[in-house]
C-alpha cells in the first residue's frame, strides 16, 4: 500500500530540521522524502503492507519523531502512471 503523508513541523529552526531529517531517513518504510511549499513542510511517500501496518507505523514510528505538529495521510487507490524517464 502506498501512502503520501504530508507533515507540518511545530518549529523551523535549523537544528530541529536536521534532527527531523535524520529521524525520517532512518525509517525504511519511507521511500521518498520531499521538502515542499504550501500548507505543509514535507511530503513523505510510505510503503507498507496494509492499513494495519500503516496504523502501526504511525503509532510506533512516525508519532515518536519530535517536532511534528500534524500530518495528513493520502492513500493511493490505484497507480495510473509511474515513470522516472525524461526525454529531452
Amino acid at each position: 500500500m502506498s501512502v503520501f503523508c504530508n507533515v507540518r513541523l511545530k518549529e523551523h529552526a535549523k537544528n530541529v530540521g536536521s534532527n527531523f531529517a535524520k529521524d525520517i531517513v532512518a525509517l525504511p518504510e519511507i521511500i521518498e522524502y520531499y521538502n515542499i511549499a504550501g500548507d505543509y513542510d514535507f511530503m513523505l511517500k510510505i510503503l507498507v503492507q496494509d492499513m494495519a501496518s500503516y496504523q502501526d507505523f504511525v503509532m510506533n514510528n512516525l508519532s515518536t519523531i519530535e517536532n511534528i505538529a500534524n500530518t495528513t495521510s493520502i492513500f493511493v487507490m490505484g497507480e495510473i502512471k509511474h515513470s522516472t524517464a525524461l526525454e529531452f
